[in-house]
C-alpha cells in the first residue's frame, strides 16, 4: 500500500473509532470499547509500518523524510513569499524525529487503552470515556504528523480540548470540573504567544510551511525581518511553556489529576505535555538562531526541574508525587534543549514516557486495590498483597531514578554529560541535586505504599486485590521498554559501546541526525569523542552516587522488605529531620505557594478590579451615557409641548416672533 495512504490512515482509524463510539457507543454498553481499542491497535500497526519505513530511510523516505499534501487549504493571493508559496496546504509529514514520537504516542496510547478496559469497567461514562481517548489519539498525532504551522496549531488546540473534556471527564465532581477549567485557561495564556509566533513567522516568511519557514528565517541571506527570530523563538516557548507545564504555567498539571488514572498517564504523563518538548525541537534552527533565547530555555527548565521536585519530595496523594516528577522530568528536557541537546531531549522524552506512563498506570493499580485510596500514609504493605503492580512499579522508579542499566540512566546521564561538556555547568549542578532528589522521593512512593507495616483501613483491608489481567499486562509491556530502551536507542554507542572497543553512535543518534543538524551547525557544536575513562565516565560515576545515594537515603527512612533486606521504617526521624527545617518543609507541602499567589492575583486582587471596573462602567460610564439620553428626552419632551396642532397658535408664535425681531431691530438702529 502507498504510504500517501499509510501516513492518513494512522489518524483515520482512531478518528473511525472515536466518530462511530460516539454515536453508538451509549447503545454498545459494556462492549463499546472493541470498536475504539481496535482503532487504536490498528492505527499501531500502520504506524510501526510508517515508523519501520521511515527510520530505515526506505523509499519514499530517505534521508530528510516525506510528506503528504492533503489539500490545498487557503489560498495566499497577492502576497510576497520568498518560497514562492501559492497556498498553505494541510499536509502531514514523517521524518526520523516524527517517528520517535510515533513510537511513544502509538504505544502507550495502545496499552493505555488497554488498561482502561479493566479500569473504568464500572463507570457509567464507559463508552464516553473511550470515545474521548481516540479523539485524544487523533489530537495528538495530528501534531506529531502536521506538516504547517497552522495544522499543528489546530492539533494543539484539539489537544487542549481533549484534556479539558478528560481531567473533567467526573464532571460532577466539583473538584474535577474546576480542575479542568483552570487546565483550559492555563494553558490558553501558553496558546496566546504560540498563535502570535504562528503569525510572526507568516510575517516574515509568507508561508505557513514549517520546513519551508525554518528555511527562510535560518537562511544566511535573509537576516533583516520584520519580526526578530528571537522574538519569535520565545512566542513559541510561551505555548510550549503552558502545554509542557513549566514554570510559571506549571500550576494545572497537579490539578489534572483529578480524572482518570489513565488519563493521567496517558495525556499528562506519557504524550501531550511532550508536545511542548516536540515543537521546540522540531522549531530546533530557530532557537539555534536565538542562542540567548535557548540560554532562557535551559533556565526556565533546570528551575522548573528543581522546583517541582522539591514539592514532590512530601507531597502524600501518590498520583500528585508521579505529576510533580512529571513536571521535573520535563524540566530536565527543557534543559537539555537549552543547552542545545536537542538528541539528548528526545531521547529522555522517549524513556520517560515509557516509565512514567508505568508508574502512573501502576499508581492507577494500587488505588484500585485500595479502594480509590490515593493517601500514601494510608497504604504500606502491599508488596506481598499486589506482587505484579508492586515489581512493575520498582522498576518503573528505578528507572527514573537514574540506576544502570536501566532506561532512564541512559537519558537523564547523556543530559547532564552535555549540559557540562557544553560549558552549562549551572545546570548539570542543578541538575545533579534534581536527580539525587528525584531517586528519594520516588523510593519514598516505593516506601510509603509497599513496604512496612499496612496502614490500609482495616474495613478494606480484606478486601485488597490485585488488579485484573487486562491492567496488569500492560504494566509488565511497558515495564520492558523501560528497563531495555536505553541500551536499545544507544547501543553500540556509549556509554557501554566503549566498554566493547566499539566508538560508534546509537540508533536514535542516527535517526535525528537530518532533523538537528540544521540547529547543531548554527550553534556551532560538534560531536567529541566518547573518554569513557575521562570526563564522560566521571560524569557518569557523579550522576549513579547521586542517584545510589538518594535511594539509601530513602530506604534509611522509610523501611524495604526484599529478601535478606528488612528494615522498619523510622517515622520519627522523618519527623525530626522536618522539624529541622520548618520554612522548606511547610513551603513544599503548600508547593510554594504558588496556588496561594495565583489565587491572591487573579481571584482576590483581579476580582477587586473587576467589580471596581464594573462599578466603573455601571455607574460612571453608564451614568454619562444615560444621563445625556435623560437631557435629551425631557428636552424633548419640553418642546413637544408647542406643538399642539392649532392653526390660530401657529399664527399667534408667528406674529410673536415678527413683533421680537422688530423690536431687536428697532432697539439697535436706536443705539
Amino acid at each position: 500500500m502507498s504510504h500517501d495512504i499509510l501516513i492518513p490512515l494512522i489518524i483515520a482509524f482512531p478518528l473511525a473509532g472515536f466518530l462511530v463510539t460516539a454515536a453508538i457507543g451509549r447503545r454498545l454498553g459494556l462492549d463499546a470499547f472493541w470498536i475504539p481499542v481496535g482503532a487504536v491497535v490498528a492505527s499501531w500497526v500502520v504506524a510501526m509500518i510508517v515508523v519501520a519505513a521511515a527510520l530505515t530511510g526506505a523509499e519514499p523516505y530517505g534521508e530528510h523524510g516525506y510528506g503528504v499534501e492533503l489539500w490545498q487549504w487557503i489560498p495566499l493571493h497577492g502576497t510576497d513569499s520568498p518560497t514562492g508559496t501559492s497556498a498553505i496546504s494541510a499536509g502531514l509529514f514523517v521524518d526520523g524525529l516524527t517517528a520517535a514520537l510515533l513510537i511513544v504516542v502509538t504505544t502507550i496510547g495502545m496499552l493505555v487503552h488497554v488498561y482502561s478496559i479493566g479500569y473504568m469497567r464500572h463507570d457509567p461514562g464507559y463508552w464516553r470515556f473511550f470515545a474521548y481517548l481516540n479523539l485524544f489519539m487523533v489530537s495528538m498525532l495530528l501534531l506529531v504528523l502536521a506538516d504547517s504551522w497552522l495544522v499543528l496549531f489546530v492539533a494543539w488546540e484539539l489537544v487542549g480540548l481533549c484534556s479539558y473534556l478528560l481531567i473533567g471527564f467526573w464532571y460532577r465532581r466539583r473538584s474535577a470540573a474546576e480542575a479542568s477549567k483552570k487546565a483550559f485557561i492555563v494553558n490558553r495564556v501558553g496558546d496566546v504567544g504560540f498563535i502570535l509566533g504562528v503569525i510572526a513567522i507568516f510575517i516574515n516568511t509568507g508561508t505557513l510551511s514549517i520546513r519551508d519557514s525554518i528555511g527562510v528565517l535560518t537562511s544566511e541571506t535573509l537576516v533583516a525581518f520584520p519580526i526578530p527570530v528571537a522574538i519569535i523563538a520565545l512566542l513559541l516557548f510561551a505555548g510550549a511553556v503552558g502545554k509542557s507545564a513549566q514554570f510559571p504555567l506549571h500550576v494545572w498539571l497537579p490539578d489534572a489529576m483529578e480524572g482518570p488514572t489513565p488519563v493521567s498517564a496517558l495525556i499528562h504523563a506519557a504524550t501531550m505535555v511532550n508536545a511542548g518538548v516536540y515543537m521546540v525541537a522540531r522549531a530546533n534552527p530557530i532557537f539555534a538562531s536565538a542562542p540567548e533565547v535557548m540560554t532562557f530555555v535551559a533556565g526556565i527548565g533546570i528551575f522548573t526541574a528543581i522546583l517541582a521536585a522539591s514539592i514532590a519530595m512530601t507531597q502524600t496523594d501518590i498520583k500528585r508525587v508521579l505529576a510533580y516528577s512529571t513536571l521535573s522530568q520535563l524540566g530536565y528536557m527543557f534543559a537539555a534543549l537549552g543547552v542545545g541537546a536537542f538528541t539528548a531531549a528526545i531521547f529522555h522524552l522517549m524513556t520517560h514516557g515509557f516509565f512514567k506512563g508505568l508508574l502512573f498506570l501502576g499508581s492507577g493499580s494500587v488505588i484500585h486495590a485500595v479502594h480509590e485510596e490515593q493517601d500514601m500514609r494510608k497504604m504500606g504493605g502491599l508488596a506481598k498483597k499486589i506482587p505484579h503492580t508492586y515489581w512493575t512499579m520498582l522498576i518503573g522508579a528505578v528507572a527514573i531514578a537514574g540506576i544502570p542499566p536501566l532506561a532512564g540512566f541512559f537519558s537523564k546521564d547523556e543530559i547532564l554529560g552535555e549540559a557540562f561538556k557544553l560549558h552549562f555547568e549551572w545546570v548539570w549542578a542543578i541538575g545533579i541535586v534534581v536527580a539525587i532528589m528525584t531517586a528519594f522521593y520516588m523510593f519514598r512512593l516505593i516506601g510509603l505504599t509497599f513496604w512496612g507495616e499496612s496502614r490500609v483501613d482495616p474495613a478494606v483491608e480484606p478486601k485488597i486485590h490485585e488488579s485484573p489481567p487486562t491492567m496488569t499486562i500492560p504494566l509488565w509491556l511497558l515495564a520492558i521498554p523501560s528497563i531495555v530502551l536505553g541500551v536499545v536507542l544507544t547501543w553500540p554507542g556509549p556509554p557501554l559501546g566503549p566498554l566493547f572497543g566499539i566508538e560508534a553512535s546509537g540508533p536514535l543518534h542516527t535517526w535525528l541526525h537530518g532533523v538537528f543538524e540544521p540547529g547543531l551547525e548554527l550553534l556551532g557544536h560538534h560531536a567529541e569523542p566518547y573518554q569513557l575513562f575521562g570526563i564522560d565516565g566521571a560524569l557518569i560515576g557523579a550522576s549513579v552516587a547521586v542517584a545510589v545515594g538518594g535511594m539509601l537515603a530513602a530506604w534509611r527512612l522509610f523501611g524495604v522488605e526484599l529478601g535478606p533486606l528488612r528494615r522498619s521504617g523510622r517515622p520519627e526521624e522523618v519527623r525530626s529531620l522536618t522539624t529541622r527545617v520548618p520554612a522548606l518543609y511547610r513551603a513544599s507541602v503548600n508547593k510554594w505557594w504558588f496556588d496561594d499567589l495565583n489565587h491572591v492575583i487573579f481571584v482576590v486582587i483581579g476580582g477587586f478590579l473587576a467589580r471596581a471596573a464594573a462599578w466603573f462602567d455601571a455607574r460612571v460610564v453608564d451614568g454619562i451615557v444615560n444621563g445625556i439620553g435623560t437631557v435629551t428626552r425631557r428636552s424633548g419632551g419640553g418642546l413637544s409641548q408647542i406643538q399642539t396642532g392649532r392653526v390660530q397658535n401657529y399664527a399667534l408664535g408667528i406674529a410673536l416672533g415678527l413683533i421680537a425681531m422688530a423690536g431687536s431691530y428697532l432697539v439697535i438702529a436706536a443705539r
